[in-house]
């Protein structure tokens, strides 16, 4: 059964399965360029048309644009008779377990908190914490809670900050600043008060919202023998969540690199130097200046890693200054490393085999210290990226390269985005970037070629 499901709220998403294999999985914003909303575009439909559909699932809780997207669809000639089946705001946590399973069906309990949340059938009282367990191929729900661990972190954010899921920033500021860091403290002794209330031991599946808060997911690694915070926890995973529950568990998932294949088409930088290109050389010209990453398919999630990304070496000690050049990030906000998985534990003291999608921050090793000028906070840890060759072998080959030339397995990455946008997708949006931006230079490492200005 080929399956597109399509989540209509706020930070929006869509998925498209086919018998049970995702075939890509993207988040709305990064077509129509609004960050964190879901209405539809001209070219996201055409995309659509194309493909062979039995079955469209929506899903959706609150500010939803469902209707935009009913009426464009009835409105398509190739995508008018296809059937439709709705979910609404009562399944909200349970697609984020569902989500969550995708990744990893062998771990028992499952928690699942959220910031604002989703108004529960039958009540008005939004579902903020809830608790599920996986066993014997069945997920059962357990209880859920309607306490404000999520919302008070994202009501100091929405006071503090432009938006209140712009929550990396209230965890980034609660190494400076004190009101930030008591919210830090209170959301992280809420949760284990809630963790040791559940009973919930040995082994974790941590999901929703507030799985983004690296900060506390560091601090769960030496609570549990096993754990795995959902990249994919956020309300950007709920279409896929939604297409796992309709097919009842059976898609599987193991790589954030899921965006629609985009075109690698250089000649719309034809006004530019385009040029044949390695790693070597890309790794030469990232000692000095930084250099947007790009490959054919986007990570989902809300950091760049390693397709759409920008890096520099993190031992110029202006690498910070001229990153911001073009990122213009607010001074208490530190970059993150990307760093060969093999080497990492000569590093930073890593207690976990891998962490590929940035879910945790680890401490420096102290005979390390002083070598990187960028890439750590201020209390010596980073939100590092372990980086493998079956994950993303290009962007590996070129960290290797630059290994060999600097002895130092490490690159600074952070979102290929300006300000407060969506990370780039499509290559007139890379191009618009580029133009707008003080970036000279770009990497297309499937084609091996450079774009300089």
């Amino acid at each position: 059964m080929n399956v597109l499901s399509i989540y209509t709220s706020h930070d929006g998403c869509m998925t498209y399965i086919k018998n049970n294999k995702i075939i890509f999985h993207t988040q709305l914003d990064r077509y129509n360029r609004f960050k964190y909303y879901s209405f539809p575009v001209k070219q996201t439909i055409k995309e659509l048309e194309k493909l062979p559909i039995d079955k469209i699932i929506f899903s959706s809780s609150r500010n939803n644009s469902m209707g935009i997207w009913e009426d464009l669809i009835i409105n398509s000639k190739k995508l008018r008779n296809i059937d439709m089946h709705f979910y609404h705001s009562q399944h909200h946590h349970l697609f984020h377990a569902y989500c969550a399973l995708t990744w990893n069906k062998n771990i028992e309990n499952i928690i699942v908190c959220d910031g604002t949340g989703a108004p529960v059938a039958g009540s008005l009282e939004p579902e903020r914490e809830s608790q599920y367990i996986f066993k014997d191929d069945k997920l059962k729900h357990i209880t859920t809670e309607f306490n404000k661990i999520g919302l008070d972190y994202e009501i100091f954010t929405s006071l503090t900050f432009e938006h209140p899921m712009a929550g990396g920033k209230t965890m980034a500021f609660s190494l400076h600043d004190k009101g930030a860091k008591k919210t830090q403290e209170k959301y992280e002794k809420n949760m284990t008060d809630l963790i040791t209330k559940w009973g919930v031991k040995d082994n974790l599946l941590f999901t929703g919202g507030c799985a983004q808060n690296i900060l506390y997911n560091s601090k769960l690694i030496s609570k549990f023998k096993n754990i795995f915070c959902d990249p994919f926890n956020g309300d950007f995973g709920l279409s896929l969540g939604a297409a796992n529950y309709f097919l009842e568990n059976k898609i599987k998932n193991d790589t954030v690199y899921l965006g629609i294949p985009q075109d690698l088409d250089v000649s719309i930088f034809s006004k530019y130097n385009i040029l044949d290109t390695d790693t070597e050389e890309v790794a030469k010209i990232l000692l000095e200046d930084p250099v947007a990453i790009f490959q054919s398919r986007s990570e989902q999630g809300q950091r760049g890693l390693g397709n759409r990304s920008l890096l520099m070496s993190p031992l110029h000690k202006d690498a910070t200054a001229k990153l911001n050049e073009i990122k213009k990030r607010e001074w208490f906000r530190p970059f993150a490393c990307s760093i060969l998985k093999e080497k990492t534990k000569e590093w930073f003291d890593m207690t976990i085999d891998e962490s590929p999608h940035m879910m945790y921050v680890f401490d420096l090793k102290k005979e390390k210290e002083g070598i990187l000028k960028t890439g750590l906070a201020v209390d010596n840890k980073s939100r590092i990226q372990t980086v493998d060759k079956n994950r993303n072998l290009n962007y590996y080959n070129l960290i290797k390269s630059f290994e060999k030339l600097t002895q130092v397995p490490i690159l600074i990455n952070t979102s290929l985005n300006l300000p407060d946008e969506v990370l780039v997708e499509t290559m007139n949006d890379l191009k618009e970037l580029f133009e707008t931006s003080k970036l000279k230079y770009i990497y297309l490492p499937e084609i091996n070629k450079l774009i300089k200005k």
